[in-house]
C-alpha cells in the first residue's frame, strides 16, 4: 500500500506541475501554498514532498523549464517543511 501512495503522490505532483505550469501560469506563486494545504489535508506525504522538491526538473509530465518554474515557486514551502523536520 505504502509503494501505492507514493506513486499517487508523485502523480498528483506531475499533476500540479502541469495544471500550474500549463494551464494556470498564475498561479504559479501559490504554489507554496497549495502544497501546504495538500501538507496539511494529509493530501502528500513529507517524504513525497522533500523527494520531489530535491529535484531541479523532471520532463515527465511537463517541459523541463515549466518543472523547474513551478518547483522554484515551491522552495519556501519547501525550506519550511525541511526546517520543522529538523526540530
Amino acid at each position: 500500500m505504502i509503494g501505492e501512495n507514493a506513486k499517487a503522490e508523485k502523480n498528483l505532483l506531475g499533476g500540479l506541475e502541469r495544471f500550474v505550469g500549463l494551464t494556470h501560469p498564475d498561479l504559479i506563486a501559490t504554489v507554496s501554498k497549495i502544497l501546504l494545504a495538500f501538507y496539511e489535508g494529509d493530501v502528500l506525504s513529507e517524504e513525497s514532498l522533500l523527494k520531489w522538491g530535491s529535484k531541479k526538473s523532471s520532463s515527465r509530465y511537463v517541459d523541463k523549464e515549466t518543472s523547474r518554474k513551478v518547483r522554484k515557486a515551491a522552495q519556501p514551502f519547501l525550506k519550511w517543511l525541511e526546517e520543522a523536520e529538523e526540530e
